[in-house]
């Protein structure tokens, strides 16, 4: 991938192609962001649940 974008850099201009994949990259990132904040909200409810012993595990899910 870097290759191919290495030229667009000095002469300004990509291949549509290419902007296909780097827009479909982005779409795959942006996925995956919201996967892992998705995990650490869940890991925090984990944690929280963990320092309270005494609270109801059953919201966790």
């Amino acid at each position: 991938m870097v290759r191919q974008v290495l030229p667009c850099v000095d002469s300004g201009e990509a291949p549509p192609a290419l902007l296909d994949r780097l827009v479909a990259e982005r779409v795959r990132i942006g996925q995956r962001i919201t996967d892992l904040l998705a995990v650490r909200d869940r890991l925090d409810e984990v944690i929280a649940i963990t320092r309270d012993p005494d609270s109801d595990c059953s919201h966790v899910g």
